[in-house]
C-alpha cells in the first residue's frame, strides 16, 4: 500500500514512527498501571495470600495469553506484507482465519481450565490454604477467556489496519474500566479476588466494544468472514509468531520455577514479595513492548514494500529510544524502589520487606538487555525470519535463565539467584546482537530474490 495515507510508508521515519509508538506506549503504560493498580487493591484489601495466590497462577496465564499472541502477532505481521505488497484482500483472510482459530483456541483452554483446575493448582506448588484463593480468581477469569483472546487478536490487527490510536483507545477504556471495578468490587463491595477476576473479564469485554468500532472507519478493510479457504497459512502465520509464543509460555516457565525456589526460601509469603518486584519491573517492560510494537508495524509493512532503507531507519530510531529509556528506568527503580514496596507491603512487614529490595538491587540492570532483545526479536519476526526470532526469545526466557539457575543454586549458592536472570538477558543480547548482523536491512532484498514468504 503506497498512499500518503499510510505513515509506515512514507514521511518522515520519526513522524511514522511516533503515529504508532505514540498510541502503543500510552496504551501498554495504561495496561501496565491497571495491572500494578489490581495488585494494590488485592494486597491491601484481601493480603499478601491473595497476592501470593494471583501470582502463583501467573505461569498459567503466560502460556494461555502467549498461544493467543502467536496466532495474533504471528497473522498480523503477515497481514502488515500483504499491506506493503498493496494486497489488502490477503490481508483480511489472514484476518479472518485468525479470529476463528483464536476463539476455538480459547473455548478449549475453558473446558480444560474447569476440568481440571485443582490439579493445576497442586501443580503450580500452592498448598491447600490457597486453593480457595486461586479459586476465586481463575475460576471467574475462563468465563471471560473467549473474550480476552479476540480483544487481543483484533487489538493487534486494528493496529496493523492503520489504526493505532483506536487500538490503544481500547486499552486505555478497558484500563479505566478495571480499576474504577477494583475500587467498586473489591473495596466497597469486599467481593475479594472474585471481584478483582470480574473487573479483569468485564474491561476485556469494553476494550473489545472499542475495537469493533474500527467498521465505523470509511478506511478500514477488516471485515471478518467465516467462510476460509487455505488454512495451511495460519500454520504459516503460527510459526512466524512463533517467538512471541516462545516468550510468553518461557515467562510462565520460569515465573513457576522461581516462585518454587522463593517458597522454599521464604515461605510462600515471599511470594508476595517477588509479586512486588514483578510489579516495580513490569511498566518499564510493557514499554519496551510498546516500542517493539510499533517497530513491528512499520517494518512488516516496508518489508512487503521491499523498502531497506526505511527499515534500517526505524531500526536505528528505536534502538536509541529504548537505550535513552532504559537509563531512565533504572535510575527510577533504583530511586524509588522502596517508595514503590511500600505501597504493596505494611511497613511492619519488615521481613518482607527486605527480601523485596534484596530482589530489586539484583533485578535493576535488567532493562537495557530486555529492551534490546524485545526489540530485535520483533525485527526478526517483521522480516519474516522465524527461526531466528524464535532461537533469541527461546535463550533470553528459557534455556540461559533456568541453566544459569540451576548452576549458581547448584554451585554458587552465595550469588543470589536471581542474578540468573539479568545474566540470562545479557548473554542472550550478545547472541540476538549477532543475529542482527546476520539479518541487517541491508541484505534483506538480494538483487533477483523475492521476500522470503
Amino acid at each position: 500500500m503506497s498512499e500518503p495515507s499510510n505513515p509506515a510508508l512514507v514521511g518522515t521515519p520519526l513522524s511514522a514512527y511516533l503515529h504508532y509508538a505514540i498510541p502503543s506506549v500510552v496504551g501498554l503504560l495504561a495496561w501496565s498501571a491497571a495491572s500494578i493498580i489490581d495488585g494494590l487493591f488485592i494486597a491491601n484489601f484481601v493480603g499478601v495470600e491473595g497476592l501470593a495466590a494471583v501470582n502463583l497462577l501467573i505461569p498459567v496465564f503466560t502460556v494461555a495469553f502467549g498461544i493467543s499472541y502467536m496466532i495474533s502477532i504471528g497473522g498480523s505481521v503477515r497481514a502488515g506484507k500483504y499491506i506493503g505488497e498493496e494486497n489488502k484482500g490477503a490481508a483480511n483472510d489472514i484476518f479472518s482465519k485468525t479470529v476463528i482459530v483464536g476463539f476455538a483456541y480459547s473455548l478449549v483452554f475453558v473446558v480444560a481450565g474447569f476440568a481440571g483446575s485443582e490439579i493445576l493448582y497442586r501443580f503450580l506448588g500452592a498448598s491447600p490454604a490457597l486453593y480457595g484463593y486461586m479459586h476465586d480468581y481463575f475460576g471467574v477469569l475462563l468465563w471471560f477467556f473467549p473474550v480476552q483472546v479476540l480483544s487481543i487478536v483484533y487489538y493487534y490487527y486494528v493496529r496493523i489496519a492503520g489504526f493505532p490510536r483506536l487500538a490503544s483507545a481500547a486499552i486505555i477504556v478497558g484500563t479505566v474500566a478495571n480499576i474504577t471495578l477494583n475500587y467498586l468490587l473489591i473495596g466497597v463491595l469486599e467481593l475479594g479476588l472474585q471481584g478483582a477476576a470480574f473487573g479483569t473479564g468485564v474491561s476485556a469485554i469494553l476494550m473489545t466494544g472499542v475495537l469493533l468500532l474500527h467498521k465505523r472507519i470509511p478506511d478500514s478493510w477488516l471485515e471478518f468472514s467465516l467462510v476460509q479457504s487455505d488454512w495451511k497459512e495460519m500454520l504459516h502465520a503460527c510459526y512466524n509468531g512463533i517467538s512471541e509464543f516462545i516468550d510468553e509460555i518461557s515467562a510462565g516457565v520460569i515465573t513457576f520455577v522461581l516462585n518454587l525456589i522463593v517458597i522454599g526460601m521464604y515461605g510462600e509469603r515471599g511470594v508476595a514479595a517477588f509479586s512486588v518486584v514483578s510489579y516495580s519491573l513490569f511498566i518499564g517492560i510493557l514499554f519496551f513492548f510498546g516500542l517493539s510494537e510499533a517497530f513491528q508495524a512499520v517494518c512488516s509493512q516496508c518489508y512487503g514494500a521491499r523498502n531497506a532503507e526505511r527499515i534500517k531507519q526505524f531500526l536505528s530510531l528505536t534502538v536509541r529510544i529504548a537505550a535513552v529509556s532504559a537509563m531512565i528506568f533504572s535510575g527510577l527503580l533504583l530511586v524509588f524502589g522502596n517508595v514503590f514496596i511500600g505501597f504493596f507491603i505494611d511497613s511492619s512487614e519488615v521481613g518482607l520487606i527486605g527480601v523485596a529490595q534484596e530482589f530489586i538491587s539484583i533485578l535493576w540492570p535488567i532493562f537495557f538487555f530486555n529492551g534490546m532483545n524485545v526489540i530485535i526479536i520483533a525485527y526478526l519476526t517483521a522480516i519474516h525470519r522465524p527461526s531466528a526470532s524464535a532461537i533469541v526469545a527461546m535463550l533470553r526466557a528459557f534455556v540461559l535463565p533456568l541453566s544459569l539457575l540451576y548452576i549458581l543454586i547448584r554451585f554458587f549458592p552465595d550469588i543470589p539467584f536471581l542474578a540468573a536472570i539479568t545474566a540470562g538477558e545479557m548473554l542472550a543480547f550478545l547472541i540476538a546482537g549477532w543475529l542482527l548482523l546476520a539479518h541487517r536491512p541491508g541484505s534483506l532484498f538480494p538483487a533477483n530474490r523475492n521476500p522470503s514468504n
